[in-house]
């Protein structure tokens, strides 16, 4: 009798032992992500306010030319910090699909064909 319970309940115990290790890595990732979220939301006020601080300097044509020339270098640092930011986003993503598809393996066995969020052509950078 007991190997019959045995039988019975180690695929139960197998899939709870995923379903639980599932949940950590979802809120091993939701931390993660809310942590990149929010460092891109300061870095973006703390632009915001520097910007509006700028315009608030400006007392002649000088200090508009200033301050337009500040703006530029302000949009490329933005936008330099925005493909960083989605290339964190990116790796996050790819360590996520990596977990789950072992996390899969574990259950179902191995699969053909690596998943992956990046095009083919990204995949090495």
């Amino acid at each position: 009798m007991p190997e019959l319970s045995n039988t019975l309940i180690d695929p139960w115990q197998n899939s709870l032992t995923v379903a639980v290790e599932t949940n950590r890595l979802a809120l091993d990732a939701a931390q993660k992500l809310g942590v990149l979220q929010m460092r891109m939301l300061r870095s973006c006020m703390d632009l915001g306010f520097a910007r509006l601080s700028a315009a608030a300097e400006i007392k002649d044509a000088d200090g508009l030319l200033a301050f337009q020339a500040g703006q530029l270098e302000a949009a490329m640092s933005l936008s330099e910090r925005l493909v960083d930011n989605s290339m964190a986003l990116a790796d996050l993503g790819e360590g996520i699909m990596a977990e789950c598809g072992r996390l899969t393996e574990d259950v179902i066995g191995p699969s053909s064909q690596p998943l992956s969020l990046r095009p083919a052509h990204r995949r090495n950078q």
